[in-house]
């Protein structure tokens, strides 16, 4: 029996802090089809069971194109059981549309509540229960006491909320995980966490954060996709499976002997080369390393370069001025006597060095004409 565990796919999300209008547009379309596409790439594998463990949509007014498409991967693949658990971000919305546009939900769409509610999923002789429960404020420490589960089957037990190490705290989106091990669990199916993880909770249960199906910000860097389990009689194994159409990467780039926007462009893709940066993929470059006052950058080219290289760009400055102060000291000159004051004020605690260099460069470059005071 293969069964997927997805979560986090926030559909519809606003996507507006980094891409203008039409471009959140076209990747809130790709959220949605890479959701289809997990679907369609589960029906030819032939799972039986995808648990989506909350956080299906991110906003509550969710669109008719993913409320359709969404209904529609459900409904036309009847051997398919969905079992959906809804998250923080998830409404009644979703489910009240349905029903009044198509009369009800469809028959595999099964759903959890307040309440701890089991599945008995069966396939080829193999069964499984599939337990679940949606975490709030008011329940969430009845829900810790009153799971009992039927130690002779496999269990698997779905919760939408943050890890934390005891149950000191009980709390909406919060999971004691001690309080769940020697529960009876053979797999704990999370949702909320974005970054994906496989872990023992006891000497029978695996846990596991899926993470998101596709990363949307610089928070989501790294590999995106969703955990496929596979259960037989002699046990199982659980992968995660990359499937994001594009990464988010964040790295950084050391432009240490670069003197101009052209040689940090170069810079740049070669450091994205060697990190497996492709052209799909979503990008943010932190320049780093020491550069002399002959170094002159233009982040807004350099950005809009790489917007031509990669689906999106984004490029922020955290190199340190080199100043070599004993070239200016004996300078007699009125550069000369603004880095004595400068290095002065340094020597008395008033700048920190990185300060001082930096109102260094600075001055320089005005009293040389290259830089205009605002």
């Amino acid at each position: 029996m293969k069964i997927i565990h997805t979560a986090d796919l926030h559909l519809d999300s606003k996507l507006s802090r980094y891409f203008d209008t039409a471009k959140a547009a076209e990747r809130r379309g790709e959220l949605l089809l890479t959701f289809q596409k997990m679907v369609e790439y589960g029906a030819d594998i032939g799972v039986s069971a995808i648990i989506i463990a909350g956080d299906l949509f991110d906003v509550r007014k969710i669109s008719a194109t993913a409320r359709d498409a969404v209904y529609t991967s459900v409904l036309n693949n009847p051997g398919i059981e969905f079992y959906y658990l809804r998250g923080n971000h998830d409404a009644d919305t979703f489910l009240n549309q349905i029903t009044e546009k198509y009369g009800s939900l469809p028959e595999n769409l099964k759903m959890f509540s307040g309440d701890w509610k089991s599945y008995t999923h069966s396939e080829d002789g193999v069964s499984v229960v599939i337990t679940g429960a949606e975490i709030t404020a008011e329940n969430n420490e009845r829900l810790v006491d009153s799971l009992s589960l039927d130690r002779n089957v496999f269990n698997i037990v779905t919760l939408h909320g943050q890890e934390v190490a005891t149950a000191g705290k009980k709390d909406a989106e919060i999971i004691p995980l001690k309080s769940y091990a020697d529960r009876g669990i053979d797999y704990l199916a999370l949702g909320h966490i974005h970054t994906p993880k496989i872990a023992k909770l006891d000497s029978r249960c695996t846990y596991s954060y899926c993470g998101c199906l596709e990363g949307r910000g610089f928070d989501e860097c790294g590999e995106r996709g969703f955990n496929l389990l596979d259960i037989s009689d002699d046990g199982f194994k659980v992968s995660f499976v990359p499937f994001a159409k594009r990464t988010v990467f964040d790295i950084s780039a050391d432009v240490s002997d670069c003197i101009n926007s052209g040689e940090v462009i170069g810079r740049i893709r070669e450091t994205a080369a060697n990190e497996g940066v492709a052209d799909k993929d979503m990008l943010k470059v932190r320049l780093s390393g020491e550069v002399s006052l002959e170094s002159e950058f233009d982040l807004g080219f350099i950005a809009q370069s790489l917007n031509s290289d990669f689906y999106f760009a984004k490029v922020s400055d955290e190199t340190e001025t080199f100043i070599d102060y004993r070239s200016f000291e004996y300078d007699k000159s009125l550069k000369g006597e603004f880095v004595r004051l400068i290095k002065s004020e340094q020597e008395k605690g008033v700048l920190s060095e990185k300060e001082a260099a930096s109102c260094i460069a600075m001055g320089v470059r005005l009293l040389m004409g290259e830089e205009k005071l605002s």
